[in-house]
Protein backbone atom coordinates (compact mmCIF):
# COMPACT_ATOMS: atom_id res chain seq x y z
CA UNK A 1 0.00 0.00 0.00
CA UNK A 2 1.54 3.41 -0.82
CA UNK A 3 2.57 5.58 1.84
CA UNK A 4 1.17 8.66 0.25
CA UNK A 5 -2.76 7.58 1.15
CA UNK A 6 -5.52 10.43 0.26
CA UNK A 7 -7.38 11.06 3.15
CA UNK A 8 -10.55 11.28 0.44
CA UNK A 9 -10.57 8.06 0.36
CA UNK A 10 -10.61 6.89 4.16
CA UNK A 11 -13.48 5.88 5.51
CA UNK A 12 -14.11 4.88 9.47
CA UNK A 13 -16.16 4.86 12.06
CA UNK A 14 -15.23 7.40 14.82
CA UNK A 15 -13.45 6.01 17.96
CA UNK A 16 -15.19 5.78 20.71
CA UNK A 17 -14.47 7.66 24.26
CA UNK A 18 -14.10 4.47 25.99
CA UNK A 19 -11.77 3.11 23.64
CA UNK A 20 -9.66 6.53 23.60
CA UNK A 21 -8.75 6.55 26.82
CA UNK A 22 -8.40 3.14 27.22
CA UNK A 23 -6.09 3.36 24.17
CA UNK A 24 -4.38 6.29 25.69
CA UNK A 25 -3.79 4.31 28.97
CA UNK A 26 -2.53 1.05 27.06
CA UNK A 27 0.08 3.19 24.94
CA UNK A 28 1.55 5.12 27.90
CA UNK A 29 1.91 1.81 30.12
CA UNK A 30 5.23 0.50 31.26
CA UNK A 31 5.60 -1.82 28.45
CA UNK A 32 8.17 -2.76 25.26
CA UNK A 33 6.86 -0.15 22.57
CA UNK A 34 6.90 -2.53 19.64
CA UNK A 35 4.67 -5.01 21.47
CA UNK A 36 2.05 -1.97 22.99
CA UNK A 37 2.19 0.30 19.94
CA UNK A 38 1.27 -2.65 17.59
CA UNK A 39 -1.16 -4.01 19.30
CA UNK A 40 -3.30 -0.53 20.01
CA UNK A 41 -3.43 0.35 16.49
CA UNK A 42 -3.94 -2.87 14.86
CA UNK A 43 -7.33 -3.05 17.37
CA UNK A 44 -8.10 0.42 16.28
CA UNK A 45 -7.83 -0.12 12.52
CA UNK A 46 -9.40 -3.73 12.72
CA UNK A 47 -12.12 -2.60 14.95
CA UNK A 48 -12.93 1.19 13.22
CA UNK A 49 -11.23 1.45 9.79
CA UNK A 50 -14.28 0.59 7.37
CA UNK A 51 -11.91 1.68 3.85
CA UNK A 52 -9.59 -0.03 3.34
CA UNK A 53 -10.43 -2.89 5.42
CA UNK A 54 -7.27 -4.30 6.94
CA UNK A 55 -6.91 -7.58 8.96
CA UNK A 56 -3.92 -7.67 11.81
CA UNK A 57 -1.52 -9.41 9.40
CA UNK A 58 -2.52 -6.57 6.44
CA UNK A 59 -1.33 -3.48 9.40
CA UNK A 60 1.88 -5.00 10.89
CA UNK A 61 2.99 -5.61 7.00
CA UNK A 62 2.27 -1.60 6.33
CA UNK A 63 5.19 0.79 6.19
CA UNK A 64 6.13 3.05 8.64
CA UNK A 65 4.40 5.80 6.95
CA UNK A 66 1.70 4.94 6.39
CA UNK A 67 0.99 2.78 9.15
CA UNK A 68 1.28 6.14 10.93
CA UNK A 69 -0.69 8.40 8.76
CA UNK A 70 -3.54 5.83 8.88
CA UNK A 71 -2.88 6.01 12.87
CA UNK A 72 -2.81 9.44 13.14
CA UNK A 73 -5.70 10.21 10.96
CA UNK A 74 -8.44 8.14 12.57
CA UNK A 75 -7.11 9.17 16.22
CA UNK A 76 -7.12 12.68 15.31
CA UNK A 77 -10.39 12.78 13.56
CA UNK A 78 -12.39 10.61 16.28
CA UNK A 79 -10.63 13.13 18.96
CA UNK A 80 -11.84 16.16 17.72
CA UNK A 81 -15.02 15.10 16.81
CA UNK A 82 -15.10 14.30 20.98
CA UNK A 83 -13.14 17.38 21.79
CA UNK A 84 -13.61 19.58 18.89
CA UNK A 85 -12.13 22.51 21.02
CA UNK A 86 -9.03 20.63 22.50
CA UNK A 87 -6.14 21.06 20.56
CA UNK A 88 -2.77 19.00 20.42
CA UNK A 89 0.36 20.27 22.69
CA UNK A 90 2.84 19.16 20.74
CA UNK A 91 5.31 19.59 23.83
CA UNK A 92 3.67 16.51 25.26
CA UNK A 93 4.21 14.38 22.60
CA UNK A 94 8.03 15.33 22.57
CA UNK A 95 7.90 14.74 26.38
CA UNK A 96 6.74 11.20 25.81
CA UNK A 97 8.35 10.92 23.03
CA UNK A 98 11.73 11.53 24.71
CA UNK A 99 11.16 9.30 28.31
CA UNK A 100 10.45 6.83 25.63
CA UNK A 101 13.72 6.50 23.98
CA UNK A 102 15.38 7.60 27.20
CA UNK A 103 14.01 4.18 28.21
CA UNK A 104 14.04 1.99 25.85
CA UNK A 105 16.12 0.36 22.84
CA UNK A 106 14.11 0.82 20.10
CA UNK A 107 15.01 0.52 16.28
CA UNK A 108 14.90 3.33 14.05
CA UNK A 109 11.20 2.65 12.24
CA UNK A 110 10.23 1.67 15.88
CA UNK A 111 11.38 5.60 17.11
CA UNK A 112 9.65 6.61 13.98
CA UNK A 113 6.26 4.83 14.65
CA UNK A 114 6.21 6.02 18.38
CA UNK A 115 6.73 9.72 17.23
CA UNK A 116 2.75 9.82 16.53
CA UNK A 117 1.22 13.25 16.23
CA UNK A 118 -1.61 12.13 17.86
CA UNK A 119 -3.93 14.58 19.98
CA UNK A 120 -3.40 13.32 23.16
CA UNK A 121 -5.00 16.25 25.21
CA UNK A 122 -8.26 16.40 23.29
CA UNK A 123 -8.86 12.25 25.05
CA UNK A 124 -7.45 13.66 28.82
CA UNK A 125 -10.41 16.34 28.52
CA UNK A 126 -12.89 13.68 27.84
CA UNK A 127 -11.67 12.08 31.38
CA UNK A 128 -14.24 13.19 33.95
CA UNK A 129 -12.78 12.30 37.25
CA UNK A 130 -9.57 11.14 39.00
CA UNK A 131 -10.39 8.56 41.60
CA UNK A 132 -9.29 5.34 40.42
CA UNK A 133 -7.34 6.14 37.43
CA UNK A 134 -4.03 3.89 36.43
CA UNK A 135 -1.36 5.75 37.68
CA UNK A 136 -0.11 6.95 34.06
CA UNK A 137 -3.38 8.44 33.41
CA UNK A 138 -3.26 10.30 36.65
CA UNK A 139 0.47 11.32 35.72
CA UNK A 140 -0.79 12.65 32.00
CA UNK A 141 -3.61 15.02 33.88
CA UNK A 142 -1.05 16.38 36.71
CA UNK A 143 1.44 17.44 34.37
CA UNK A 144 -0.30 17.96 30.93
CA UNK A 145 -0.87 21.99 31.61
CA UNK A 146 2.69 22.36 33.08
CA UNK A 147 5.40 20.21 31.82
CA UNK A 148 8.08 21.63 33.71
CA UNK A 149 10.04 20.14 36.94
CA UNK A 150 8.51 16.43 36.02
CA UNK A 151 10.67 14.50 38.44
CA UNK A 152 10.23 17.16 41.04
CA UNK A 153 6.16 16.27 40.20
CA UNK A 154 6.96 12.70 40.52
CA UNK A 155 8.31 13.29 43.33
CA UNK A 156 5.78 15.29 45.04
CA UNK A 157 2.66 13.14 43.93
CA UNK A 158 3.77 9.55 43.66
CA UNK A 159 3.56 9.57 39.54
CA UNK A 160 6.03 6.67 39.10
CA UNK A 161 7.70 7.85 35.69
CA UNK A 162 9.69 8.75 34.51
CA UNK A 163 10.42 5.27 35.46
CA UNK A 164 14.23 5.13 36.45
CA UNK A 165 14.68 1.84 37.35
CA UNK A 166 13.06 -1.80 37.24
CA UNK A 167 13.12 -4.06 40.10
CA UNK A 168 12.89 -7.79 39.21
CA UNK A 169 11.71 -10.50 42.10
CA UNK A 170 10.34 -13.69 41.83
CA UNK A 171 6.86 -14.01 43.00
CA UNK A 172 3.76 -12.03 44.45
CA UNK A 173 4.84 -11.67 47.70
CA UNK A 174 7.48 -9.71 47.22
CA UNK A 175 5.27 -7.69 44.73
CA UNK A 176 2.72 -6.67 47.27
CA UNK A 177 5.12 -6.16 50.05
CA UNK A 178 8.59 -4.42 48.54
CA UNK A 179 6.65 -1.55 47.79
CA UNK A 180 5.33 -1.51 51.50
CA UNK A 181 8.52 -1.98 53.17
CA UNK A 182 10.60 0.86 50.86
CA UNK A 183 8.10 3.09 51.62
CA UNK A 184 8.54 2.51 55.44
CA UNK A 185 12.35 2.85 54.95
CA UNK A 186 11.65 6.42 53.31
CA UNK A 187 12.31 5.28 49.34
CA UNK A 188 8.83 5.49 48.18
CA UNK A 189 8.74 3.58 44.83
CA UNK A 190 6.50 5.89 42.59
CA UNK A 191 8.14 8.94 44.40
CA UNK A 192 11.63 7.74 42.74
CA UNK A 193 10.30 6.18 39.80
CA UNK A 194 11.00 2.24 40.38
CA UNK A 195 9.11 0.08 38.56
CA UNK A 196 8.32 -3.53 40.21
CA UNK A 197 8.06 -6.34 37.87
CA UNK A 198 7.49 -9.69 39.23
CA UNK A 199 8.40 -12.36 36.84
CA UNK A 200 5.93 -15.44 38.65
CA UNK A 201 8.75 -17.57 39.67
CA UNK A 202 11.95 -18.17 40.04
CA UNK A 203 12.20 -19.97 36.73
CA UNK A 204 11.20 -17.27 34.91
CA UNK A 205 13.31 -14.84 36.03
CA UNK A 206 16.50 -15.45 34.45
CA UNK A 207 14.27 -15.10 31.02
CA UNK A 208 12.67 -12.26 31.57
CA UNK A 209 15.84 -10.31 32.61
CA UNK A 210 17.38 -11.66 29.20
CA UNK A 211 14.29 -10.02 27.88
CA UNK A 212 14.74 -7.15 29.80
CA UNK A 213 18.27 -6.45 29.71
CA UNK A 214 18.21 -6.37 25.58
CA UNK A 215 14.99 -3.99 25.71
CA UNK A 216 15.97 -1.62 28.33
CA UNK A 217 18.54 1.32 28.74
CA UNK A 218 17.66 1.78 32.35
CA UNK A 219 19.01 -0.16 35.46
CA UNK A 220 17.53 -3.38 36.68
CA UNK A 221 17.53 -4.61 40.16
CA UNK A 222 17.40 -8.38 40.19
CA UNK A 223 16.39 -9.71 43.59
CA UNK A 224 16.42 -13.35 43.99
CA UNK A 225 15.83 -15.92 47.07
CA UNK A 226 18.69 -17.57 48.34
CA UNK A 227 18.03 -21.41 46.94
CA UNK A 228 18.11 -19.00 43.57
CA UNK A 229 22.56 -19.14 43.03
CA UNK A 230 22.43 -21.34 39.61
CA UNK A 231 19.89 -18.47 38.40
CA UNK A 232 22.25 -15.98 39.81
CA UNK A 233 25.18 -17.17 38.33
CA UNK A 234 23.51 -17.49 34.85
CA UNK A 235 22.21 -14.01 35.36
CA UNK A 236 25.57 -12.54 36.41
CA UNK A 237 26.93 -14.20 33.35
CA UNK A 238 24.78 -12.19 31.06
CA UNK A 239 24.62 -9.01 33.43
CA UNK A 240 24.83 -5.49 31.83
CA UNK A 241 26.91 -3.17 34.18
CA UNK A 242 24.05 -0.68 34.77
CA UNK A 243 22.21 -3.89 36.90
CA UNK A 244 22.59 -5.76 40.13
CA UNK A 245 21.49 -8.99 41.50
CA UNK A 246 20.88 -9.54 45.37
CA UNK A 247 20.46 -12.89 46.56
CA UNK A 248 19.01 -13.14 49.43
CA UNK A 249 21.21 -14.45 52.12
CA UNK A 250 19.75 -17.32 54.09
CA UNK A 251 16.66 -19.01 52.25
CA UNK A 252 13.29 -17.15 51.25
CA UNK A 253 12.01 -13.56 51.19
CA UNK A 254 9.45 -14.53 54.01
CA UNK A 255 12.92 -15.34 56.02
CA UNK A 256 13.61 -11.97 56.66
CA UNK A 257 10.15 -10.76 57.99
CA UNK A 258 10.57 -9.81 61.48
CA UNK A 259 9.17 -11.98 63.33
CA UNK A 260 7.16 -9.38 65.80
CA UNK A 261 5.38 -8.39 62.33
CA UNK A 262 4.57 -11.77 61.63
CA UNK A 263 3.44 -12.36 65.37
CA UNK A 264 1.18 -9.59 64.79
CA UNK A 265 -0.03 -9.78 61.83
CA UNK A 266 -1.57 -13.27 62.77
CA UNK A 267 -2.78 -12.34 65.86
CA UNK A 268 -4.48 -9.86 64.41
CA UNK A 269 -6.25 -11.62 61.66
CA UNK A 270 -7.09 -15.15 64.34
CA UNK A 271 -6.99 -12.97 67.71
CA UNK A 272 -10.56 -15.10 68.17
CA UNK A 273 -9.20 -17.84 67.70
CA UNK A 274 -5.70 -18.82 68.62
CA UNK A 275 -2.85 -16.62 69.70
CA UNK A 276 0.81 -16.57 68.01
CA UNK A 277 4.21 -15.82 70.29
CA UNK A 278 7.45 -15.61 69.10
CA UNK A 279 8.46 -19.26 70.22
CA UNK A 280 6.03 -20.67 67.49
CA UNK A 281 7.66 -19.16 64.63
CA UNK A 282 11.56 -19.76 66.03
CA UNK A 283 12.03 -23.21 64.42
CA UNK A 284 14.98 -24.37 62.24
CA UNK A 285 12.64 -24.25 59.12
CA UNK A 286 11.86 -21.62 56.40
CA UNK A 287 9.13 -19.34 57.48
CA UNK A 288 6.71 -20.68 55.24
CA UNK A 289 6.66 -24.33 56.09
CA UNK A 290 6.36 -22.97 60.18
CA UNK A 291 3.52 -20.93 58.87
CA UNK A 292 2.11 -23.65 56.71
CA UNK A 293 2.49 -26.05 60.22
CA UNK A 294 1.09 -23.02 62.33
CA UNK A 295 -1.84 -22.86 60.16
CA UNK A 296 -3.08 -26.66 59.99
CA UNK A 297 -2.14 -27.31 64.31
CA UNK A 298 -4.76 -24.18 64.76
CA UNK A 299 -7.19 -25.04 62.26
CA UNK A 300 -6.81 -21.92 60.19
CA UNK A 301 -7.75 -23.02 56.56
CA UNK A 302 -4.30 -23.41 54.21
CA UNK A 303 -1.62 -21.36 54.46
CA UNK A 304 -1.75 -18.63 51.35
CA UNK A 305 1.37 -16.71 50.46
CA UNK A 306 -0.16 -13.97 48.52
CA UNK A 307 -3.00 -13.55 51.25
CA UNK A 308 -0.85 -13.37 54.11
CA UNK A 309 1.64 -11.26 52.57
CA UNK A 310 -1.62 -8.10 52.33
CA UNK A 311 -2.29 -9.04 55.64
CA UNK A 312 1.17 -8.44 57.17
CA UNK A 313 1.25 -5.20 54.51
CA UNK A 314 -1.97 -3.91 56.52
CA UNK A 315 -0.15 -4.36 59.94
CA UNK A 316 3.46 -2.82 58.57
CA UNK A 317 4.06 0.45 61.40
CA UNK A 318 7.27 0.59 62.44
CA UNK A 319 10.77 0.71 61.03
CA UNK A 320 11.51 -1.98 63.59
CA UNK A 321 9.12 -4.32 61.09
CA UNK A 322 12.17 -3.54 59.10
CA UNK A 323 14.27 -6.10 58.92
CA UNK A 324 18.92 -5.43 58.63
CA UNK A 325 18.77 -7.75 55.62
CA UNK A 326 15.25 -5.65 54.67
CA UNK A 327 17.07 -2.52 55.21
CA UNK A 328 20.18 -3.94 53.03
CA UNK A 329 17.83 -4.46 50.09
CA UNK A 330 16.41 -1.51 50.14
CA UNK A 331 20.20 0.61 50.08
CA UNK A 332 20.79 -1.63 47.15
CA UNK A 333 18.38 -0.74 45.19
CA UNK A 334 18.10 3.19 46.10
CA UNK A 335 22.35 3.11 45.37
CA UNK A 336 21.77 1.12 41.83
Amino acid sequence: MKSDFNKDEIKFIPISQKDLILSLDRLTRFKYPQTKYYRVFSEILCKYLIHPKLSKDEIFSLNIDTLKFLCEFVWNESAQRLSPNVYRNPLLNKILFDETINTYNLSDDIKEFVKLDININAVLSLITQCNGLPINLKRLLIIENNLNSLKEKREMYKLRFPVEKVLLCEGITEEILMPKFASLAGYDFDANGVKLISAGGKNQVEKLYCELKDELKIPVFILLDADAAQTASNINSVLRSTDSVYLIKHGEFEDIFSLNLIKRTINKCFKNICECCIDDLKKDLPMTKILHEFYRINNLGDFQKADFAKELAKNLKYKTDLTDEIFEIIINLKRL
